[in-house]
C-alpha cells in the first residue's frame, strides 16, 4: 500500500473550530473514507494553520474520487471550506509531498533485523 502526504492551509483564525470539528467527525464520513480505500489517515495542524495529512491507499486518485463522489463528503467539504484560506472544497486543494525516506522500507532493503 502506498503512503501519501499532503499539505493545506487552515485559516489561523479558525484553528479552534477546525480542531472541534475533527474531534468528532461524522460517522458516515468515516465510513465513506474507509470504504473509498483511505487507510491509516491522520491530520496534523500547526499553530500557523499549516495542515499536514497522511494516509495510505492502493490508488490515491481512485480513493479520492470515491470519497469525493459521496453526498456526505460534499456536505463536509462545504462546511470545512469556511475554515480554509483557499477557495473551493478543501480536499481539492491538497498539495501532495513526495516521500523520500521510510525507515521500514530501508531496514527491509538492508536486511537489518
Amino acid at each position: 500500500m502506498t503512503r501519501y502526504c499532503f499539505t493545506s492551509q487552515v485559516d489561523p483564525r479558525h484553528l479552534d473550530r477546525y480542531r472541534e470539528r475533527h474531534a468528532a467527525v461524522w460517522p458516515e464520513l468515516l465510513i465513506a473514507l474507509r470504504d473509498a480505500g483511505w487507510r491509516n489517515y491522520s491530520l496534523f495542524l500547526r499553530e500557523d494553520g499549516l495542515l499536514i495529512g497522511f494516509f495510505e491507499a492502493d490508488d490515491r486518485e481512485l480513493a479520492q474520487a470515491r470519497v469525493a463522489a459521496t453526498e456526505v463528503n460534499a456536505r463536509w467539504q462545504c462546511e470545512m471550506s469556511a475554515l480554509f484560506d483557499a477557495e473551493g472544497a478543501p480536499d481539492e486543494g491538497f498539495a501532495y509531498v513526495p516521500e523520500v525516506f521510510h525507515l521500514e522500507d530501508q531496514l527491509a532493503a538492508a536486511e537489518v533485523r
